[in-house]
């Protein structure tokens, strides 16, 4: 007589088996890549230098922004200093000033132009000057108004083309960004593998296994003490 002791719990003992054997492989694979597999090692490489280049792109990218943002302040600055010129000049027309209030408000133009001077002097990056005599004041007088709203059109004229470049640039640099997040979710498909769930899956798939080999082996020893009180 030959009686059937397999356990129901076999199919997922396979089943669990086979499910730990993969996640080991992967384990052993994502452990081992840099020496078996050099196709995937190669692309991997070739995906960091991609990212390495589109850093080196973005820190210039964002140094050009911080160029632009200074050289814009300055502007500004100057541009504010301009309609303080234009006031004096059109203060100077009243012909209730006497001469000292005319000298005055000469006095008070100079300071403001040597005080623009300075802001053209002073305004750098790393050193590199950004702005030049296209937007000093230096020629203007305080009786040629219209000079003085001319000067005050050409700095509108240039914060505006520098609010342009600027736009270009942070279009650029968020470009660079997404390039660089979408290359690098691209090289951990590629050379890595997700250690932590890895491991996880495998001790899981283990347990599992673990509790289904026991109870096929308490279902065997019952099956055995059952046939040999049937036998005597």
């Amino acid at each position: 007589m030959q009686l059937n002791t397999q356990y129901q719990a076999l199919p997922q003992m396979n089943e669990q088996s086979t499910k730990r054997d993969k996640t080991l492989d992967k384990i052993a694979a994502g452990l081992q890549l840099s020496m078996e597999d050099s196709a995937s090692r190669s692309i991997a490489s070739q995906m960091e230098s991609q990212i390495n280049t589109y850093a080196q792109e973005l820190m210039n990218t964002n140094d050009s922004i911080g160029m632009t943002q200074i050289t814009d302040g300055a502007l500004s600055s100057l541009s504010e200093s301009a309609q303080k010129l234009n006031d004096l000049s059109v203060r100077s027309n009243s012909a209730s000033l006497n001469t000292l209030d005319q000298q005055a408000l000469q006095a008070e133009f100079q300071r403001t132009q040597t005080s623009m001077q300075d802001i053209i002097a002073t305004t750098s990056y790393n050193g590199k000057p950004l702005l030049d005599n296209s937007v000093s004041p230096k020629n203007l007088t305080l009786d040629n108004q219209d000079a003085i709203l001319s000067y005050r059109d050409t700095l509108s004229s240039a914060q505006s083309d520098l609010g342009a470049v600027a736009n270009n640039y942070i279009s650029q640099a968020n470009s660079l960004l997404n390039q660089i997040t979408q290359t690098s979710a691209a090289k951990s498909q590629i050379a890595d593998t997700d250690m932590a769930k890895a491991i996880n899956d495998f001790q899981s798939s283990n347990r599992i296994l673990d509790t289904s080999v026991l109870a096929s082996a308490h279902q065997t020893q019952f099956l055995r003490e059952s046939i040999g009180r049937l036998l005597g």
